[in-house]
């Protein structure tokens, strides 16, 4: 018996993380679905999230440079059916159907607006639900309602018997775990229930497949950031009082100071002279002067590690989290800056591909299905759907920290051919397709106004 004990002991300590000591007895966790574990806390890391988000700079900032360096203004459409005629008139339909009156149901928001709402809603909430409503109206029948995850009933159950009995927190899943309905209140007391094909549910999936709801994704940094603003508030509330004390007073005469408490207000020994408070000492009192300000560094340092933590958390670097670049030179500046297009790209490739692409191919089916797509019929469109659906999002221009080296380092990747003139173009929020356009548009106008190009002035001197 004792051999076999010896023998557990030997396997539960083998992996030091799994060694339970003294030092970490309170370091006990269970192994549950990923809801069962989540659930619990949903809401209160969204409604703390939302109140860092509102009373945060930092927060906000990180938010909103994620945002404009991944989506600016709204990732441009572009069709690529390669008819060139039916990629005009889908692109002019699309268009129109982005203004706010057509795409919003609540007629509010145009759609590139929502390229920024979206992201940002679902960065700070956790997730996001949009809606695709499909409408009874030949001019414009599809438009999307955002739904924020408030709306969840996280306390319906299933009560028949012949109902769907897997429920995970405001969704109802099938035996596979496919979500089938999303369960939404619609006041106190009751709910709607909308099919999943009806619900694009908008949110990041983390290293666990039972996951089936979003989590705040500041969740990592919450503390962090209580804790960096109660030490400020302390900080400054410590300072504010010093700074309100000027001078003080050490005294070895106690039975003077004593008998000076019985004076009345006329007695008291305190002048004000020009605006200047003047103190008339008493024997053996000296006076010392209150310096109000911190002593060292501690507090800039402790302010960035804070906000290293909270960078780590987010996934981006320090520069872009607050700005400051006095702890960096240009390499690292630039490695920086790496990373964090990095976070961008797959910031796009994730919106395009969860809400920008489904979106756009409901909207085609439902306007190829009401004839609104001229030159393009049902029949053709169904044959072969895939090459109608399989546009593209042109993200914002990246930005460089030695715009001619990195300039001259294409040319160099360009000439080698490990690089192509579309991905240059990408890389600075263009199409190739619209700059060979617009540049034959401006050579003919340079042309009819007998201006020439650089490079026919220096053919015509060397020919002369």
């Amino acid at each position: 018996m004792s051999l076999f004990m010896d023998a557990i002991d030997i396997k539960r300590s083998f992996y030091e993380g799994g060694k339970i000591r003294g030092s970490n007895a309170d370091f006990r966790n269970g192994n549950t679905h990923f809801e069962q574990t989540a659930a619990p806390d949903r809401d209160t890391l969204r409604s703390r999230a939302r109140w860092l988000h509102e009373n945060n700079g930092i927060v906000s900032g990180i938010d909103h440079s994620i945002k404009v360096n991944s989506f600016g203004n709204g990732m441009v459409f572009q069709s690529k059916t390669g008819i060139a005629a039916i990629d005009i008139e889908i692109e002019k339909k699309f268009t129109e159907w982005m203004k706010p009156q057509n795409c919003d149901l609540t007629k509010r928001q145009h759609f590139y607006e929502m390229h920024s709402t979206i992201p940002g809603q679902r960065m700070m909430d956790g997730e996001v639900l949009i809606h695709k409503v499909h409408k009874n109206d030949k001019r414009n029948p599809f438009q999307i309602q955002l739904i924020e995850a408030d709306r969840f009933d996280t306390a319906y159950m299933t009560t028949g018997i012949n109902e769907v009995q897997n429920f995970v927190d405001g969704i109802e899943i099938d035996t596979f775990g496919a979500p089938q309905k999303y369960i939404l209140k619609n006041g106190l007391m009751t709910n709607t229930k909308v099919d999943a094909a009806e619900v694009i549910h908008y949110y990041k999936r983390q290293n666990r497949i039972t996951q089936y709801r979003g989590l705040s994704e500041y969740k990592q940094i919450i503390i962090d950031l209580r804790n960096l603003a109660g030490y400020q508030s302390a900080t400054i509330q410590s300072l504010r009082s010093r700074a309100g004390i000027g001078y003080a007073i050490e005294s070895s005469n106690v039975a003077g100071r004593l008998g000076q408490l019985n004076q009345t207000e006329e007695q008291d020994p305190i002048y004000d002279i020009n605006g200047v408070m003047v103190h008339y000492l008493n024997q053996g009192e000296k006076i010392h002067m209150f310096d109000p300000t911190i002593s060292g560094n501690e507090y800039g340092e402790f302010v960035r590690s804070c906000i290293r933590m909270i960078a780590t958390g987010r996934k981006v670097s320090y520069e872009l989290a607050f700005r400051d670049y006095t702890q960096t030179n240009f390499s690292s500046a630039r490695a920086s800056l790496i990373q964090d297009n990095k976070t961008f790209a797959g910031e796009q490739w994730h919106f395009a591909t969860y809400v920008l692409n489904p979106i756009f191919e409901e909207w085609l089916d439902a306007n190829v299905d009401a004839g609104n797509i001229k030159g393009l019929s049902a029949s053709a469109y169904y044959r072969d759907k895939t090459k109608f659906t399989q546009p593209r999002w042109i993200a914002p221009a990246k930005e460089w920290v030695d715009p001619l080296k990195d300039i001259k380092a294409f040319v160099e990747e360009y000439k080698l051919g490990t690089a192509t003139l579309s991905e240059f173009a990408a890389s600075k929020g263009k199409d190739l397709d619209e700059i060979i356009k617009q540049r034959e548009k401006e050579d003919a106008m340079l042309k009819d106004a007998g201006i020439l190009k650089e490079e026919e002035t220096n053919a015509k001197t060397k020919k002369a």
